[in-house]
């Protein structure tokens, strides 16, 4: 069946959300078990191309292209919980992007923005979704607050703090962090967890400090059929 057809992208008739408020800051966040009933569909395609390329962003691993088709889909099987839940518009979309995604660097390979939670996004206008096409139990995705500011999240009027704390925390590189966060640490405090489990999504604002979970004993598979494969979403509003 061609990824295209639109039915890959049809509600999975067991499908099960939560819409959770997390920390202190009460940040959204969506996790959706049984998605779609065409995640067989999108592995094989990724799986059959296999055009993995370096990521042009700070991502720690390897990106393909994915159908146009899944991100409009997405936008629509989620419409409701986006303008009810999340409170964002949809006629204010100026920018939607999905990508095939696989974890592949190693721990001694990361920059210092690798080793610590990330925001997509300096604005709470703005949604990241990861979609798990994979088991990967010991793996997952992680929601963080940053123990100096509080700050659980990054818009605009905490970005120039939030920048100068880790800047001033971390300007000797003695005192970088290394590899990959996996819990709390004494700079940072996980409020929130979500495992990888085959066909499941989690969807929360861009600006949520976050991080994936990669383990000690992540084995950094850069094979689709067998790595971390996973479907990672940008949704950006004016």
């Amino acid at each position: 069946m061609s990824v295209d057809n639109k039915s890959n992208y049809a509600l999975c008739k067991n499908l099960q959300y939560e819409c959770l408020k997390v920390g202190a800051d009460q940040q959204e966040l969506v996790r959706v078990d049984s998605y779609m009933q065409g995640a067989d569909t999108l592995r094989q395609d990724a799986i059959a191309r296999n055009s993995f390329a370096v990521a042009d962003s700070y991502y720690p691993g390897v990106r393909m292209a994915i159908s146009d088709a899944y991100i409009v889909a997405l936008v629509r099987n989620f419409q409701g919980i986006i303008r009810d839940f999340f409170a964002l518009d949809l006629r204010r979309i100026k920018k939607a992007v999905s990508k095939y995604s696989i974890v592949t660097f190693k721990p001694q390979d990361l920059n210092l923005m690798q080793c610590i939670p990330h925001f997509d996004a300096p604005s709470r206008e703005s949604l990241a979704v990861i979609h798990y096409l994979c088991d990967a139990p010991d793996s997952g995705t992680a929601l963080y607050r940053h123990r100096e500011t509080g700050y659980e999240y990054i818009d605009e009027g905490r970005s120039e703090k939030y920048v100068g704390s880790i800047q001033q925390r971390f300007n000797d590189p003695a005192l970088h962090p290394s590899g990959y966060m996996c819990g709390s640490t004494d700079d940072y405090e996980e409020i929130a967890s979500f495992k990888a489990v085959y066909n499941r999504l989690v969807m929360y604002r861009g600006s949520s400090l976050h991080s994936g979970i990669i383990r000690p004993d992540y084995n950094f598979d850069c094979s689709p059929e067998t790595g971390r494969l996973t479907v990672a979403s940008f949704i950006e509003f004016s």
